[in-house]
């Protein structure tokens, strides 16, 4: 896992199903930006089935046109993005063509602006490490 985290506690008799799951609750996932602030990875326990999971962002960068410019800031990430269990544990009826290594649910993650933009270098008090969301 990427944030490091462990399973809290795993539902392995849910099914498979690929449907929404209720939004999670505030604080549940948090926001670890690379230090290059091109990537973030949101990390929390999945709504439905309780397993850890974590999804890799690759916002992009705004306005890549020009040469003499210096190197465009990260865009970050828009709010809400949408977060499919990656659990990575086994649910019955899961089609072996799935795309997701979960339990087939996938929610809303509303993030605080804080935590959708990439970290300054060298910015007064901004915090580089996880942000709770």
């Amino acid at each position: 896992m990427a944030d490091g985290g462990t399973i809290d506690k795993h539902d392995n008799s849910l099914a498979y199903v690929e449907t929404e799951a209720n939004s999670q609750a505030d604080g549940q996932f948090k926001a670890a930006w690379a230090p290059s602030g091109k990537t973030v990875t949101v990390s929390g326990p999945c709504p439905a089935c309780g397993g850890r999971t974590a999804t890799e962002f690759s916002p992009g960068i705004g306005s890549s046109k020009g040469f003499r410019r210096p190197a465009p800031r990260s865009q970050g990430l828009p709010s809400p993005v949408t977060i499919f269990c990656e659990c990575g544990h086994a649910h019955a009826d899961r089609p072996p063509g799935a795309l997701d290594k979960g339990c087939g649910r996938f929610w809303l993650v509303f993030l605080p602006d804080d935590a959708r933009q990439p970290p300054s270098a060298g910015a007064a008090g901004i915090s580089t490490g996880p942000a709770a969301l």
